[in-house]
């Protein structure tokens, strides 16, 4: 007997959200970078203390794929407002695999808003960095994302880097909205948070992509102390903070949400098809 047309869109709607929950994730890990570090106490911060400045890192081995090593490079693509790259922190935070981006306010109060952008992107993994890999599907626990009484900041991520969807840490404090165009902000709540423990962070999740772009971008109060110019983001890619467990964590919004009213409307075509079918 065929399938009717409200089963198969009904079916449809449900494979596409529960598929989300059932994907097998692929582990990164920034702990092998190719670069030396070339730094020390990134903004005269504690962090790290290692770090590497420059417009490319790299690090071979950051997961393995059906028995094919992954290599990865982040390269910073861009800066706006009153506002300076200082660095990468390779092999941070307790498993010594997660990646720290840092960067600073320069004190300019005619443009208090801005920050810098990265991206990061696969490689087959024979050190060459040339030829592109696309991994199926990977999450990014990223953290320390919290800003200061004097300092909010955001992360703006693009849709159409095969960003699927997102889990905010209940304690976080963190609000995700659908930004300008093809992006979704996270916006902190401008309260410190430990960068030690995922409490002031949220997990993006990814498939079928090969290359991934963050905008991290803050508003300075000119009121702010001239030390707490520096923002950390740490980056999480295989949820050793959290000891892979996401339960402190809310549930999974998939991106676009499958929202009632998208699912009415998949309602409304079904009923649609369904009466051009019995008219035949």
């Amino acid at each position: 007997m065929p399938t009717s047309p409200v089963t198969s869109l009904l079916t449809l709607a449900l494979l596409t959200t529960t598929s989300l929950r059932a994907q097998q994730y692929s582990p990164l890990d920034f702990y092998n970078h190719v670069q030396e570090t070339n730094g020390m106490y990134p903004n005269m911060s504690t962090l790290g203390p290692e770090y590497y400045y420059g417009t490319s890192f790299d690090f071979s081995g950051v997961t393995t794929v059906d028995g094919q090593s992954i290599d990865a490079r982040v390269t910073l693509t861009g800066t706006s407002g009153s506002y300076e790259p200082v660095g990468w922190l390779p092999h941070y935070n307790q498993q010594d695999d997660d990646l720290g981006a840092y960067y600073r306010y320069t004190g300019d109060s005619s443009q208090p808003t801005g920050g810098v952008s990265f991206t990061l992107t696969f490689y087959q993994g024979d050190g060459s960095f040339s030829t592109v890999a696309e991994l199926d599907a990977f999450r990014i626990l990223i953290y320390d994302h919290d800003g200061e009484p004097g300092q909010s900041e955001t992360v703006t991520i693009t849709t159409a880097d095969g960003f699927t969807g997102y889990q905010l840490h209940n304690d976080s404090g963190i609000t995700a909205s659908s930004g300008t165009g093809n992006t979704w902000d996270f916006d902190a709540r401008g309260e410190n948070h430990d960068e030690e423990t995922a409490s002031g962070g949220f997990i993006a999740y990814y498939e079928n992509t090969s290359s991934i772009s963050f905008s991290l971008t803050a508003t300075t109060s000119p009121d702010l102390e001239v030390g707490k110019y520096g923002i950390f983001t740490g980056f999480d890619g295989n949820l050793s903070l959290t000891d892979i467990e996401t339960s402190g964590f809310g549930s999974f919004v998939a991106v676009p949400e499958p929202t009632a009213c998208a699912l009415a409307s998949l309602g409304g075509l079904a009923l649609t098809l369904r009466r051009r079918h019995h008219r035949r």
